[in-house]
């Protein structure tokens, strides 16, 4: 199979996991689980983070190897399944930026 008919199949499922979690209600009771759970390890990473002394000179790779870490301890605690992982992770990820106003304020 050609790279271009993989990355069709790839792509269609990835968007019928995407259609699932914004149309059905199972997949909107499990993005809310998966965003609140993002809502509370941002604010408790956040809270990790500003009290450190470092805060100032973190860079975005520091940022995410924190996240990963403490979101893989928060899986373990908090018995979430690997896909609730690593879709919370990718979410409190890309709040870098709102972190770094955060910061300047």
């Amino acid at each position: 199979m050609g790279k271009f008919k993989k990355g069709l199949c790839l792509g269609g499922l990835l968007g019928a996991g995407l259609v699932w979690l914004n149309t059905t209600k199972k997949g909107k009771e499990l993005r809310e689980v998966m965003l609140d759970k993002a809502a509370d390890v941002y604010t408790d990473l956040k809270e990790k983070i500003l009290s450190s002394d470092q805060y100032k000179k973190m860079t975005k790779n520091q940022y995410i190897k924190m996240v990963k870490k403490y979101i893989d301890k928060y899986a373990i605690d908090n018995g979430l399944a690997e896909n609730i992982k690593n879709m919370v992770t990718k979410v409190v990820i890309a709040q870098w930026n709102n972190l770094q106003k955060e910061l300047k304020k």
